[in-house]
């Protein structure tokens, strides 16, 4: 019993976050299900991609209809290539291995956490112009980071709204309904089929984080669309370079 109300903590405290600042949360799931619960690294990562086939953003994106609306054909794109290029990147990370793995994911979440300090990322909202971006660079974006996703076990958000802010120079709003609307259909099915075959996925994990992640994420949309989020970010990334930290600790104890 336990467990389970961790899980529903879990999916809550992420939900909210996730909704927030347009990303899904998955690195921190990810993170607290293997360091804290000790979830083999696999199994965390497939538990998580699977919870992401239900429409866990749709209570989020409800608040950002106009955004949704206005970028249909480019959240259309994202979905297709995600979906597709996050088989190859989940099989990658089984010829990897989970050692392998667990090193590679701490480094990216260095890496993500970085991004999170680049200064442009935290400019006002109100030099964010852009509500586009081309096609062609979507495209490429939904590759790149279904292959990524595939192999660490995370969803689009916290690699695209970087990128769609610092490179594309876009409205935070349509970044984070972008992001969002991106997790809605059943985006990681790719690499849900090889952690599915590979038996890497806790079903009971997967309820009780699709669940609670689902009723948290409404209100953290509705509270992100008010807020500056360039303290939150700065939180943020110093978070996931400690956590990386751990990860690196763990993997040194345990050779």
């Amino acid at each position: 019993m336990t467990t389970i109300i961790i899980y529903i903590l879990l999916g809550l405290a992420i939900g909210y976050i996730g909704g927030y600042a347009g990303i899904g949360g998955a690195p921190f799931m990810i993170a607290f299900l293997v360091l804290v619960m000790g979830i083999n690294q696999f199994t965390a990562q497939g538990s998580v991609l699977t919870m992401m086939l239900g429409p866990m953003s749709l209570l989020g994106i409800l608040t950002l209809k106009k955004e949704v609306k206005e970028q249909w054909k480019n959240i259309a794109i994202g979905v297709i290539s995600y979906a597709i290029f996050s088989y190859f990147g989940a099989k990658w990370a089984f010829i990897l291995g989970e050692l392998d793995t667990k090193k590679y994911f701490a480094i990216m979440l260095i890496i993500i956490g970085i991004l999170q300090l680049i200064p442009q990322l935290s400019r006002p909202d109100s030099e964010a112009k852009a509500t586009h971006i081309p096609t062609l660079w979507m495209l490429i974006i939904g590759i790149s980071t279904g292959i990524i996703g595939g192999l660490f076990g995370i969803g689009a958000g916290v690699l695209m709204v970087p990128l769609f802010i610092m490179v594309f120079n876009l409205n935070k709003n349509y970044a984070r309904a972008l992001s969002l609307a991106i997790l809605l259909p059943p985006v990681s099915l790719g690499a849900f089929i090889k952690y599915n075959q590979q038996d890497a996925i806790d079903w009971q994990i997967v309820t009780m984080l699709f669940t609670s992640y689902f009723i948290a994420n409404y209100l953290g949309v509705k509270h992100g669309s008010k807020a500056s989020l360039s303290s939150f970010k700065k939180f943020y990334a110093i978070l996931l370079i400690a956590i990386a930290g751990v990860y690196f600790l763990q993997i040194y104890f345990n050779r």
